[in-house]
C-alpha cells in the first residue's frame, strides 16, 4: 500500500512538474497595418493607364465590363452608375475613359 502510494505521489509529481516546464508561448501582437497607397490623383491618369486597367479587369475580354469586373479596375474616378452612361449595366472603354477625363 505505501509503495503504491508512493507510485503514485511520484508520478503527480512527475506529471505536475512537466506542465511546469511547458512554456506558454507569448501573445503575438499582429503587425502593425499599412495604409493603403494613395490613389493616383485624376490630373495625372493618362490614357495608356486606363486603357491597362480596363484590360486587365475585363476577365472575360469580351471589351465590356461587368458590375463585378469593374470592382477590379485599379482607378474608379465615379461610381459604376455614374460611369454607366446608357444604363445598360456594363461599362464598355468609351464610358470608363470619357468618365475618367470628364471633368
Amino acid at each position: 500500500m505505501y509503495t503504491s502510494r508512493l507510485v503514485l505521489a511520484t508520478a503527480l509529481l512527475w506529471a505536475t512538474s512537466l506542465g511546469a516546464q511547458t512554456a506558454v508561448p507569448p501573445a503575438v501582437t499582429p503587425p502593425a497595418a499599412q495604409a493603403p497607397a494613395p490613389p493616383i490623383p485624376a490630373a495625372r491618369w493618362t490614357l495608356a493607364q486606363l486603357r491597362e486597367f480596363f484590360d486587365l479587369a475585363d476577365i472575360d475580354s469580351d471589351g465590356r465590363l461587368s458590375r463585378a469586373e469593374a470592382q477590379r479596375l485599379a482607378i474608379v474616378p465615379r461610381t459604376f452608375e455614374d460611369m454607366d452612361q446608357n444604363k445598360d449595366g456594363v461599362l464598355d472603354r468609351r464610358e470608363y475613359e470619357g468618365s475618367a477625363t470628364a471633368k
